[in-house]
């Protein structure tokens, strides 16, 4: 097992109204993660992108729970297939407005476009800075991740993402993906 990353108090509320409320999150280093989840999780790139390449397919956004706090946005979303629906994430997310161009914001809080392609369709610049990798029990997310074939550990990361212009964080997330 590998130190804890900080996660940050605005994500104490969310997080404790969440489907990971009482999981046990084990942090684990890069290395410990197997595949397919290390080359979908340890990597300097969004998750959007990522899944997109894996399954073939556009990946389309749920959001389960929001709320906002003057320029503090907080969710708790899936991220689904186009075409078939299929989970691909399950995620929280904190997304710090004010760091964002005026422009995106109503496309950010319509919360029908996943955060990834929203930056990616802005060309604003940006790249992923995982924190930590975790594990948790698949009975965890059973309710949002359906029963399905595979291993009874899901695998996923605290990431930050971060503004190339002037090294900003725009956003906060843990992202865990199905079996």
């Amino acid at each position: 097992m590998t130190s804890a990353p900080h996660l940050p108090a605005e994500l104490d509320n969310i997080l404790s109204h969440s489907h990971l409320a009482v999981a046990p999150l084990e942090w684990l280093p890069p290395e410990a993660v197997p595949e397919p989840y290390h080359r979908l999780l340890v990597h300097d790139h969004d998750m959007t992108s990522e899944l997109e390449r894996f399954h073939g397919d556009a990946i389309t956004l749920k959001v389960i729970h929001s709320e906002q706090n003057e320029n503090l946005y907080l969710r708790e979303v899936t991220l689904h297939t186009s075409i078939e629906g299929k989970p691909a994430e399950y995620g929280l997310i904190e997304i710090l407005l004010d760091h964002f161009p005026t422009e995106l914001r109503p496309k950010i809080l319509a919360g029908d476009t996943p955060l990834g392609a929203i930056l990616n369709q802005s060309g604003l610049t940006y790249h992923s800075q995982p924190q930590g990798f975790l594990s948790v029990p698949a009975e965890s997310l059973k309710v949002v991740f359906k029963k399905t074939p595979g291993s009874a550990i899901l695998y996923g990361r605290y990431n930050h993402l971060i503004r190339s212009d002037d090294g900003s964080c725009l956003a906060r997330i843990i992202e865990i993906l199905p079996t």
